[in-house]
């Protein structure tokens, strides 16, 4: 397609067709591409179990421009930019994408001309890709007094669009519910205007209100006198309460549908988790994890696929205020369109339904940190009381490799370990777990052990199991069993391989986590 831009950008087309088959290279299934969505105009059934199916078929990219972000995509218009990262998004198999727009930046209240064709022909193209848009109104607008001006402002804006089945749904306005809006009457007054009005503007979209907590939900039931068709919750927890924190949004939104409107994790060190190793392949390695848990998590409790924020990194001028450095680190792309890991999980996701359980049990995956070569994915504890590694040339299975700790200190109440949230970290309190892991010893000394550990929906430990203790000296490979019975408080678990006194070496392989 062409849109009249720069002939320059063809060197930006040939950085999207690297990045397409980079993407394609990762992504090791075979599958169809994304099923179409239905329009909701189409609904036969428009009960909220029917608008649940509606959701679960869309498969979302949240997504501005790398170097135009927030406000910059509509100022620094450059459609053919938005032409070649939708083909990337399609390229992924999404099948939607979130468009967000400034009544600032479009004209408030009566939208500009030139706007409002910026906005017409972005619809254009993403339907020229398959693409149906998720339509973001309102951002960063704070006169909710003025009623009148806002309505005339939707009205206007979405006239145009009228009942366009390429809309997939309106979210009014993005998270409503921070620390200085919620319990504003004002606010209140405000949406029990809108959502009415957007919803007779158009005609069959669904309209939803985005939280960033479950308990929010309860809360703008309870406060307004009108409620969206469904609830839209941003997650950026951490990835082992996923599926409580749902799961909890499920039952505060029922019956109205929920869908999981943004998540992700930044590869930006200040963004990393207590004990990830250092450096760009851990961070990286540990995003796409983070995808795989919460992901599970959202297909476990039937929500259909998390919509990934976002599509690309930003480069530093691509923010119109300066942001905190991970805000910049989000992407399942760099900023140069080179894909991470995350984005293989993500085409695998949309393209299959399904999320990969490999959670490196078998250290086949290593990354390099300022500490050398450690297995991706897993957590240290006690960094500084041992010498941890990933071994290459030791291991139980056939891929070679395993998890090494050698001259530990700590304590039996403090062990130096290895630890990770499985992809199905989710449990049932009173249902019995088990963690596996093969051990081998060399001159081994002190305790070394398997163990499960159980965390409560704040993320607070509870208890733990250890397995029987690896003999000391040399030992072969042995199989450590830690079986435990999760409590009534649980909400998901850690496994974790701990040596603590340990003058020798101990290494740890072929983990395995099962009910």
């Amino acid at each position: 397609m062409k849109y009249g831009y720069h002939s320059t950008r063809s060197k930006l087309g040939l950085r999207i067709a690297l990045t397409i088959a980079m993407i394609a290279a990762v992504v090791s299934v075979s599958a169809p591409s994304s099923p179409a969505i239905a329009p909701p105009h189409s609904h036969t059934d428009s009960s909220a179990s029917g608008l649940a199916r509606y959701l679960r078929a869309i498969h979302l990219v949240n997504y501005f421009p790398s170097d135009a972000g927030w406000q910059y995509m509509w100022t620094r218009w450059n459609p053919q930019q938005i032409d070649d990262d939708f083909a990337v998004m399609a390229s992924m198999g999404a099948n939607a994408v979130r468009v967000t727009v400034f009544p600032e930046v479009m004209g408030f209240p009566t939208p500009s001309p030139v706007m409002q064709s910026r906005l017409a022909q972005m619809v254009d193209i993403a339907g020229e890709h398959g693409l149906k848009v998720q339509l973001s109104l309102f951002d960063q607008f704070t006169d909710f007094a003025d009623i009148s001006g806002s309505l005339t402002w939707a009205h206007d804006l979405l006239k145009p669009l009228g009942e366009d089945a390429r809309i997939a749904f309106i979210d009014l306005r993005n998270e409503l519910d921070a620390p200085s809006t919620m319990g504003n009457a004002e606010i209140y007054r405000w949406l029990d205007a809108l959502i009415p009005a957007v919803k007779r503007d158009a005609p069959g979209v669904p309209v939803t209100l985005s939280v960033t907590t479950p308990t929010h939900i309860s809360a703008l039931r309870a406060a307004l006198r009108v409620e969206p068709d469904f609830w839209d919750l941003h997650y950026y927890a951490s990835d082992g309460l996923a599926y409580p924190a749902m799961d909890e949004a499920i039952q505060a939104a029922d019956p109205q549908p929920v869908f999981v409107g943004e998540t992700g994790f930044a590869t930006a060190a200040t963004g990393s988790p207590p004990g990830l190793p250092a450096g760009e392949a851990s961070l990286e390695a540990y995003q796409a994890h983070y995808y795989q848990v919460v992901e599970q998590a959202a297909l476990s409790l039937g929500l259909g696929a998390a919509a990934p924020w976002s599509l690309y990194d930003f480069t530093q001028a691509a923010i119109p205020s300066r942001q905190q450095p991970d805000q910049y680190a989000f992407g399942l792309l760099r900023s140069d369109g080179t894909p991470k890991p995350a984005a293989a999980v993500i085409s695998r996701l949309f393209r299959t339904g399904s999320v990969s359980d490999d959670d490196n049990s078998d250290f086949s995956q290593a990354v390099a940190t300022p500490q050398g070569e450690l297995p991706a994915i897993w957590r240290l504890w006690e960094p500084d009381q041992a010498h941890f590694a990933l071994d290459p040339d030791v291991g139980h299975g056939a891929r070679g490799g395993s998890a090494r700790i050698s001259d530990s200190g700590g304590s039996d109440a403090s062990m130096p370990a290895f630890y990770t949230v499985p992809v199905r970290p989710q449990i049932t309190p009173g249902c019995q777990y088990r963690v596996t892991a093969w051990v081998r010893g060399e001159r081994a000394t002190g305790t070394s052990v398997v163990n499960v550990s159980w965390f409560d929906s704040r993320g607070v430990f509870i208890s733990g199991s250890d397995s029987a203790r690896l003999k000391p000296g040399d030992t072969g490979w042995t199989e450590l069993e830690a079986t435990g019975t999760a409590p009534p408080s649980a909400a998901f678990a850690e496994i974790w391989l701990k040596s603590a006194r340990n003058s020798g070496t101990v290494w740890f392989d072929d983990v395995t986590w099962t009910q």
